[in-house]
Order: structure tokens, then sequence, then C-alpha cells
């Protein structure tokens, strides 16, 4: 069953949350009233984001905090690939430069023990945890039964596609989607199938929504490694036939030079995160030979339906000075009527459950149920190293450099070692299998 979902919608990347940790102080009952009857008057913010969208939406709500509190509010971002590195470093060595975090879920274990638990703010002002939509707030904000970050912005993976080309939408299985992509490649023409976002650090999510929706895993509940599979060879397999349809140089494509691709009119279909441009310029004229001419579908089903999951939570650093100033940066930033603004002006999809029930969104239900069973790999500290292997790894094999036994092998022993050097906390289950 075909489930073309012909809309404009905003889709974010590539997912974080917390817990554990932290100083466990509760905040003060009430904040004294400064100068002007503003309470944070002389007090300075700084918080950090993934540059593009979210960023952009943080610098837009500046102006509205600053004149509620009386605070001043920085704004620093870094592109995905290096914001790990920087806000991992700011956490463990205790600086406290940044007062607020948005984390990608993926890292949520990683960063636990040095995150504030937010379970006596919520309690003190009341804060409603039951907006959320469940499975997100599972992947993003929930940490082993504490709440360190609030969710903010969170996508199922989607693919764009050309109407033109391909009537009928994305094909129920991987086969037809193949078969589909082959009957459209026109590279005499400057046309191919498709543009994936194949460069290191991206290509390991492409290879996990594949493994995905054929039913195979990283590993069962218990940690058990189970990549040795044949789900792992059907994926790999058929990563390896889209070069038969895609530009030769897509392997060092990334998110960009993919949307810039789709959006020249010389891909029918691409696999990347919709929101990072193609959402916001594939009706522009000026920017785009596509106008009119391609919509968003859900991936295909295969066996198991799951697709990956992209979610961020606004996070608190223990090692804050200013934390109860922080929460009300996070509650405004998390807020329903700025939720909607961000949608709105910037593309970011909402968690909360009545952003969806609206009349607005009511064209992409598809999209929406996706977010009730969309998957996330490990967020636990081996997270971080195991995806990078996968990435390294089916490089290598897509590259040719190894071949697909040694593809896979290679990838039951990083998986191995990943959890070898960071072994889950005791009592911690897997339930990304």
């Amino acid at each position: 069953m075909k489930r073309l979902i012909a809309i404009v919608l905003a889709l974010v990347m590539v997912l974080g949350m917390t817990a554990c940790g932290g100083s466990g102080s509760a905040p003060a009952a009430e904040t004294p009233k400064a100068e002007g009857g503003l309470p944070y008057a002389g007090k300075t913010l700084t918080v950090l984001y993934m540059s593009g969208v979210y960023a952009d939406a943080a610098r837009a709500m500046v102006p509205e905090f600053e004149a509620a509190t009386g605070a001043k509010v920085e704004v620093v971002d870094y592109p995905y690939l290096t914001l790990h590195e920087k806000a991992l470093l700011d956490l463990t060595s205790g600086t406290g430069s940044y007062d607020v975090i948005d984390v990608a879920s993926q890292w949520d274990g990683e960063f636990a023990p040095f995150l504030e638990p937010l379970t006596d703010y919520i309690a003190r002002d009341n804060y409603d945890m039951s907006v959320w939509i469940d499975n997100v707030l599972a992947n993003c904000g929930d940490w082993q039964g504490t709440i360190i970050g609030i969710p903010n912005a969170s996508t199922p993976q989607t693919f764009a596609y050309r109407t033109d080309l391909l009537p009928n939408g994305i094909p129920d299985t991987w086969e037809e989607y193949r078969e589909a992509l082959a009957k459209v490649n026109d590279p005499a023409n400057g046309l191919y199938g498709v543009t994936v976002s194949e460069l290191s650090g991206q290509l390991g999510g492409v290879f996990d929504y594949v493994l995905w929706s054929m039913g195979g895993n990283w590993a069962d509940e218990d940690w058990n490694v189970t990549i040795d599979c044949p789900e792992t060879r059907a994926a790999l397999e058929h990563l390896y036939a889209l070069k038969d349809v895609s530009d030769p140089a897509n392997l060092a494509w990334g998110v960009d030079e993919s949307i810039q691709a789709f959006l020249d009119g010389k891909a029918a279909v691409c696999e990347t995160w919709p929101s990072l441009g193609i959402v916001q310029n594939g009706d522009n004229p000026e920017k785009s030979k596509i106008v009119g001419k391609w919509a968003l579908d859900v991936l295909p089903a295969e066996k198991t339906g799951l697709t990956l999951l992209s979610a961020w939570d606004v996070a608190i650093p223990a090692g804050s000075d200013n934390k109860d100033l922080a929460w009300e940066w996070v509650k405004m930033y998390t807020s329903y009527d700025m939720q909607n603004k961000f949608y709105d002006d910037h593309g970011i999809l909402s968690p909360r459950k009545a952003f969806w029930e609206q009349e607005k969104m009511a064209s992409q239900k598809a999209v929406r149920d996706a977010l009730d069973t969309a998957n996330m790999w490990w967020r636990i500290p081996a997270s971080v190293e195991a995806d990078s292997m996968i990435n390294t790894i089916v490089g290598a094999y897509l590259s040719d450099q190894i071949d697909l036994e040694e593809a896979v092998k290679q990838l039951d022993e990083a998986l191995t070692a990943a959890l070898k050097n960071s072994p889950p906390e005791a009592g911690i289950k897997n339930y990304n299998h």
C-alpha cells in the first residue's frame, strides 16, 4: 500500500536526552525581582545549538526572552559533526561555559552524568510532561526514568521524491524501490535515480534505517551483538546496488550536496533530511528547478516499517551557574506557542501531541504515525564509537576497499569492541532491537 505524502513539511536531523548525574540541587522556590521587576537583569545566559534551523530558532527567540527576563543571551552554534565534541569537552571538564545544551538523543547516556535532573523544576512549576509524544520522550528526554531534557524537535526519516518521475511515490519494498530508480535513471541526460547523504558521519544512519526496516539490528536487548545476520548483508548489498543509480561522486556527498543535486533536478529521490533545505527551497524558483514537482514519502516498509528517528532535547549542564535562568529558557523554547512559531518560521517539527492535532498538520498523518514507532540507535556511551565505526566500515565496503563478508566481520568486531570499551550500566536494556 502506498503511503504518499504530497505535502511540504519540515524535517530535522540527526537525535538527544540524558539523565543520572548533576548536582541534584533543588531550584529556588522564588526568584527575587531585580531592578525594573525583571528577575534576571544583569545575568548572561549562554546556549549551545547545532548550526542551522535550531540555532536560527534560538536566535529568533532571544529578543522575547531578554524582554521577559532582563537577561542577555548568547547563542553559540556548531555543525553537527563538531557539536558533540564541543559539548562533551565542556561537560566533562566542568567548565560551565554553556547554560543550555541542545542534545542529540544518541548522546544521552554519554552526557547523562553531566546534566542536571529536571525533576524538581518540573514539580515546582507543575510542568506537564504528558504533552509529549510517548515514543519521542522515551527516546529523547527520559533517561532511565529521570527527565533531564525536554524534547524540542523530532522527525522520522522520510524521502523527498519527484512527483513527475515517481507519481506513485516511494514503493513498499527496497527491491521495488531499486527497480523504480533504475527506470528513471538517465545519466546521459544528467538525471540519476537517487542521491544519498553518504559522507562519513551520515552514512551510518542510512545503513541503520535500511537494516531496521529489514528486521535487523545491532544487538539484542541484553547487548549480545547480532549484526552478523542475513539482514545486515541484505542492507549492505542494497546500498551497494544504489551506486548504479546515483552520481559516481555520491559517496563523498553530505546533506548539502545531496539536497542541492535534488533541487537542481539531478535526482529522482533524495535520501536525507528534507528540512535542511528541500522544504525551505523546493518551491522557490530562484533556488529550485523542481518547483511544484516534488513531495515527501515514508521509506519502504519492507519487513518492520521502522525508520530512523531524529530527536533533540534541551538540557541544563550540571556545571551551569544559571540553572534557574536556564530552566526559563527551556520552558519558553519548548512552549506550545514557540514550537508552532518554529515550525512556521524554521520548519521544525514539534514533539508535542497537540501540535499534530492542528488543521495545518492534518495532511501529515503518516509522518505523525511514524513518530510512534521510529527508532533510534543506542543511547549509551558506546553509541558514539559504534556509529563512528559503522560509518567507516560501510564506507569502506561501498568504496570497494573490503568485500561483503569482511564488512560484516568488521561490523561485528567493532560493535563488540564498543560495548567492551564502554559497557552499559547494570540493568540497562537495549530496547532498540
